[in-house]
């Protein structure tokens, strides 16, 4: 099992991924605000590259861990799934809320869309994590009540020394 300061690096880590795919995310409806205050040019180029620029992003960083060796192939990949399901859906309810209100409100749409998914799975991995060391315990205690003999009643004493029996 993980030492508790591993898992704070660990998940520190996992929040620098959040912002960077929220920031990206917001970036890339950020263009059709430029656009429509007339501070760039409107043209099919911007757009494309705006949309797929998160998503390349989030390619290029995992493919970089799983390059440097703090990932394995597997991981990089499911990670990279699942950022880039979760930046989708912020950019589908970013789209939304474009129609809906401007472009202004595509860009908090979509970043606080991004970081509520984040924290769902967060809270729902945790729970799972707490679920499965729950059983295991019961399955250790089970095992104990059902095999006394195995408990010793006394320590363990160091090799060649032994208990005198009186």
């Amino acid at each position: 099992m993980a030492a508790y300061q591993d898992l704070v690096k660990k998940y520190a880590k996992r929040k620098k991924d959040t912002l960077m795919d929220s920031v990206t995310a917001g970036l890339s409806y950020a263009d059709n605000l430029a656009v429509d205050l007339g501070l760039l040019d409107e043209s099919g180029m911007i757009d494309a590259v705006s949309a797929a620029a998160p998503f390349a992003i989030i390619a290029v960083t995992e493919q970089m861990k799983v390059i440097m060796g703090r990932k394995t192939g597997k991981a990089g990949f499911s990670d990279a799934v699942q950022r880039m399901v979760k930046t989708g859906a912020a950019m589908g309810v970013g789209a939304l809320a474009s129609l809906a209100g401007g472009p202004a409100a595509a860009v908090p749409a979509a970043i606080g869309t991004r970081a509520l998914l984040s924290h769902y799975k967060s809270k729902s991995l945790l729970g799972v994590r707490v679920q499965e060391r729950t059983s295991r315990l019961r399955a250790l205690r089970q095992q104990r009540e059902n095999h006394p003999a195995a408990v010793p009643s006394r320590p363990a004493l160091p090799a060649g020394m032994e208990y005198l029996d009186e």
